[in-house]
C-alpha cells in the first residue's frame, strides 16, 4: 500500500474532530512554509503521540480500583437517616 493510499484510508476512518485538526495543521504549514526536515520531525513526533487503536481508546489501559472501593460509608448513611 502506498503512503497516499494509507493516508486516504486513515482519512476515511477519522472522526470530524481529527480531520479539523489535520486541516488546521496543513493550513499552518502552508502559511509558515516549513522546510522538509521540520515536516519529517513533526510527523515523527505526532505519530509517537497518537494512540494505536482509535476505535477503542480505553483498550490497553490498566484498570485501577481504589483501596477503599467497597469500604462502608457510615457518614453517608448517617446523613441519609437524618
Amino acid at each position: 500500500m502506498t503512503v497516499r493510499e494509507e493516508l486516504f484510508q486513515e482519512i476515511e476512518q477519522a472522526s470530524d474532530d481529527v480531520l479539523e485538526v489535520l486541516v488546521s495543521v496543513l493550513r499552518q504549514m502552508r502559511l509558515s512554509q516549513l522546510d522538509r526536515s521540520a515536516l519529517m520531525e513533526l510527523a515523527a513526533h505526532s505519530s509517537a503521540e497518537l494512540p494505536v487503536q482509535k476505535h477503542y481508546p480505553l483498550r490497553g489501559m490498566p484498570v485501577v480500583i481504589a483501596d477503599d472501593f467497597d469500604a462502608p460509608m457510615s457518614d453517608l448513611w448517617d446523613a441519609l437517616g437524618r
